[in-house]
Order: structure tokens, then sequence, then C-alpha cells
């Protein structure tokens, strides 16, 4: 199934379904109805996780002037970050902003690497990808500094 199929199936699988569709269009959707009154709570669920993905879509695009976060403050954060002061507080500063890339998130900013920088990384490693663009790395990456920033501004 890695074999794409040619522009010409793909436009003749697109008819097919949309007569399919358009034949069928009351029972499809009785049946979705029916799914959806069964499985009320796989709706909601279902619901939830695509507005938490929207949300952290949204914040992807935040800058650090968004966030309140000066180039002095990002500078310090960093360096706090590198020096490995209040290690446990950065790491859940990381995990907060994104649990499943948040190792990652701490070897960018603790090694000062970029995403392309990384991406090598994980090709001549044999490391499987991250599956974030880098958009969402780096929407990610200043979310955690914004996070880390709120967490030691609450410890003073």
């Amino acid at each position: 199934m890695s074999e794409k199929l040619s522009l010409q199936a793909q436009e003749t699988r697109r008819d097919y379904k949309r007569c399919y569709r358009a034949k069928n269009r009351e029972k499809i959707n009785r049946q979705q109805r029916e799914w959806r009154a069964d499985n009320g709570d796989k709706v909601r669920q279902y619901n939830r996780q695509y507005w938490e993905r929207r949300a952290q879509r949204e914040n992807a695009r935040a800058s650090y002037a968004d966030y309140g976060i000066t180039p002095q403050r990002l500078e310090e954060l960093m360096m706090i970050v590198r020096l490995g002061q209040y290690d446990q507080l950065v790491r859940s500063a990381a995990h907060a902003a994104n649990e499943s890339i948040a190792e990652w998130i701490l070897l960018s900013v603790k090694e000062n690497k970029s995403y392309d920088v990384l991406e090598k990384l994980w090709a001549r490693e044999g490391i499987e990808r991250i599956s974030y663009g880098r958009t969402d790395f780096y929407g990610a990456r200043r979310l955690f500094i914004h996070y880390l920033d709120i967490a030691l501004k609450n410890m003073q």
C-alpha cells in the first residue's frame, strides 16, 4: 500500500466516492446518526481532542512578545536551561508545553540546535523523526520558554 495512485486513478476514485455518496446519502446519514447516538462518549472525546489540537496550533504562532518575554529575559531563561539550573522545573515546563517532544525541545535549547540540525541528527543516527513540522516545533519551544518564565516568577 506504500505505492501512490496515479492522478487519473485518484480522480476516478474521487468520482466514484462522490457518486456513491449522492446515491446513498440517506443511508450514510442514518448510519452516522445512529453511531453518534450509540457512542456519545467517543464523540465527546473526539471533540475535546479536536479543540485541544486546534488550540495548540493557534498558540504555535504566538511570539515571545505575545508572551511578554523581552530579548533580555529570553537570554536569561536560555542560560538557566543551558547551565542546568532548576532542572526539575525546566523539565516540567517542557513537558507542559508538549509532552511528546519535550526532550527534543530541551535538546534544542540546551545545545542551541535548530530544527534543521535536529533533522540531520535524526537522519544520521537513524532516529525516528518527530511528527511535528518546523512551525509547530518552534511554537512549542516558545510555549516552553513562556511556561518556564511563569514558573520562575512564581518561585520568587
